[in-house]
């Protein structure tokens, strides 16, 4: 591996924190953490490859730690290290979500030898998750991609307490625009309109996404109604700014886009059952924001297009 990979050690033990570090040197960079309070902080902060844990630590339990790694960052594999003997701990190991159980006492050649197969496995299900997340046309994450980040910001927000914002983004009469210029042409334009909001879109956190046919969608984490409304207008601006002909537009001469806005902050919204748009486990709620934002985008189409919106009470022209 070119660049190397990031393993987070959780352990009580400065003794064996050391050791692992020791054995794993020039492999991987590594950084330790002595609780699994203070482990999963660190988590939020950086991302990780690997995470190796114990499982007796006095505020949470290598099983604690193991199920909210794996209920806040699914795709990051968790590898007990222990002293416990015990079948039935390795079992429970294994349920929580773990990929591996390694004894204590260890050898160093034996962990990282383990270590390295299970870094590689990392490396490889990443690059395919990464080939079934992003839409080959524009670049962007693909609806997948999208559903996979909004319930990771949402998870944040409830956690963070913040407001997660999102913006629905449709190209002013697209389908005129595939009619006049044919499919290649309208495949071009959804090319230069993603480059272009992904331009307006400044933060790394943010996440630009197709939603499908002409629609793309940004998520906006850490973000209120008013600063969703600043990137929808940017966005709006970059485009229009491209001057690219559209002659099949009823409203006006060049490529332009109709906006959506909506910002929720999640620990408000305490209805289990809300929201419909996505359908796999927990993103029930997360549902509620595409809802809104789809709401504010047909609001935006209704009052002439080139424009943005939001939805509820607030609706209207902006």
């Amino acid at each position: 591996m070119s660049t190397l990979s990031r393993v987070l050690i959780i352990d009580d033990d400065l003794f064996a924190i050391r050791y692992l570090e020791k054995a794993l040197d020039g492999l991987a960079e590594v950084k330790s953490s002595i609780s699994g309070t203070e482990a999963l902080t660190l988590l939020e902060q950086t991302s990780f490859d690997l995470v190796l844990v114990d499982l007796m630590m006095p505020d949470m339990d290598g099983f604690q730690t193991c199920l909210r790694i794996r209920s806040e960052h699914p795709n990051l594999p968790v590898l007990f290290v222990t002293g416990s003997q015990s079948i039935d701990d390795e079992v429970r190991a294994l349920d929580v979500g773990g990929i591996d159980f390694i004894h204590k006492p260890f050898n160093p050649m034996v962990i990282r030898a383990r270590v390295e197969a299970h870094l590689k496995l990392k490396s490889q299900a990443d690059e395919l998750r990464k080939l079934n997340l992003i839409d080959p046309l524009t670049g962007l994450a693909n609806r997948r991609g999208l559903d996979e980040t909004l319930l990771k910001e949402w998870r944040r927000a409830e956690r963070n307490r913040s407001s997660l914002g999102l913006l629905m983004i449709d190209i002013d009469h697209f389908k005129h625009y595939n009619d006049f210029y044919g499919h290649k042409g309208g495949d071009v334009c959804l090319h230069c309109v993603a480059v272009k909001i992904t331009e307006a879109v400044a933060r790394t956190g943010d996440l630009v996404a197709r939603y499908g046919g002409e629609e793309f969608a940004v998520v906006l984490p850490n973000t209120c109604i008013n600063g969703a409304l600043d990137v929808a207008h940017k966005v709006r601006d970059i485009v229009e700014s491209m001057r690219m002909e559209h002659l099949g537009s009823t409203s006006g001469s060049t490529v332009t886009v109709s906006i959506g806005a909506a910002a929720i902050q999640p620990i408000e919204v305490s209805t289990p059952g809300l929201g419909t748009f996505i359908n796999e486990p927990g993103l029930q709620l997360a549902g509620i924001l595409i809802e809104q934002a789809d709401s504010a985008l047909y609001s935006a189409k209704e009052q002439g297009r080139n424009c943005v919106a939001i939805s509820g009470a607030l609706s209207g022209k902006i």
